[in-house]
Parts: C-alpha cells; sequence; structure tokens
C-alpha cells in the first residue's frame, strides 16, 4: 500500500535529502558555485516514467577552465566509489566535440546521476531518484499548497554550501530575486 500524508512527507523528505547530500557533493568537487538552476530544481515531484509514483529531479550547470576538468572528473569519481557507488565513465559526441561524462545508473537513492565535462568548459550535472510510491498531487500539495513557483519560490542559482530546504512556507516566498539594498544615511 502507497504512503499518505505524513508518512508520505516523511520518505519524501527522507530521499530528497539523501539524494541532494550526494548530489551536492559532486557539485563541490568541481566548483564552490553558484550554479545554475536549470529546467528543475530538484524537489518538484515528477510522476514521468513513475507510473503511479513519483520522483525526484534536478539539473545544475556551470562553466570551468577546460584545463582543469580532468583532475574534476576524478575527484568527482573518487568521491562516489569512496560513498560506495560503482560508477561508469563514458565519451559522448563527436568530430573534437567529445563530452566525457561520469555516470552512476540504477543504484539508491538515484536512477541516474550523471556528470557531462564539455570541451567547451560546461559543466551540467543530473540527478534522478528512483521512482517512489504516492500519491503525486497530495505530495505537491503537502510541499507547496497553492504557490505558483515560478514566482520566485525556488533558487534561480545554488551553491553546494548552501543549507537544503524541504518544502516552502506559502505565501512568502524566499527566492525572490534580491532587492538592490537602499544606502543607509
Amino acid at each position: 500500500m502507497a504512503p499518505t500524508g505524513d508518512e508520505l512527507y516523511a520518505q519524501a523528505r527522507e530521499l530528497y535529502f539523501s539524494y541532494r547530500e550526494v548530489t551536492n557533493g559532486v557539485l563541490e568537487r568541481i566548483d564552490p558555485g553558484p550554479w545554475e538552476v536549470g529546467s528543475s530544481y530538484g524537489m518538484e515531484p515528477s510522476a514521468a516514467g513513475c507510473g503511479d509514483g513519483w520522483k525526484f529531479a534536478l539539473s545544475r550547470s556551470t562553466t570551468v577552465d577546460p584545463a582543469d576538468q580532468p583532475a574534476m572528473r576524478e575527484a568527482v569519481t573518487d568521491y562516489l566509489t569512496s560513498a560506495g557507488y560503482d560508477v561508469e565513465g563514458q565519451d559522448v559526441g563527436a568530430d573534437g566535440a567529445v563530452a566525457r561524462e561520469v555516470v552512476v545508473e540504477k543504484q539508491d537513492p538515484f536512477s541516474s546521476l550523471r556528470v557531462t565535462f564539455a570541451t567547451s568548459g560546461n559543466v551540467l550535472v543530473t540527478a534522478t531518484t528512483r521512482c517512489m510510491p504516492g500519491d503525486i498531487g497530495e505530495l505537491d500539495e503537502r510541499l507547496f499548497g497553492d504557490a505558483v513557483l515560478a514566482e520566485g519560490y525556488l533558487p534561480r542559482t545554488e551553491s553546494p554550501s548552501d543549507p537544503l530546504f524541504f518544502g516552502i512556507t506559502p505565501g512568502e516566498p524566499g527566492f525572490l530575486p534580491t532587492p538592490t539594498p537602499t544606502p543607509t544615511p
């Protein structure tokens, strides 16, 4: 039977912090940030490919010196290996536009964790959790209430050292663009 109520929320919270801790550890080994938040912040539940369940997914991007990428790939691989993950590497692309990837597939809590180092210096990190049982609508309501996330409730940039949070306080967006400080007289 799929969890509901407090049990669903607790399960989602545990999964969220578990995958974000590892993902932030990967980000730290590449660049202290801030990283651009891509198509998904990482806290919004998604039903894509999960039948009656849900999952979390995030994407982050930054640009680094291409000359530093081999050491960064090694640092990411060492970090994930020491955390108990089996890590694969692969090259994608052709004609001098080869990107090198560090990949963790189907290892708890991930369905997929992929770090892509492009020869241009761009780095993309994507992470998707395994599918979990439970009603996505109920979970979304517990996390966000009637808040419109596009109104600034989730950060557009984030550093791996920023404190993690789970859910929002309805009516109190905390991540709208920072106002310009007014000089004190």
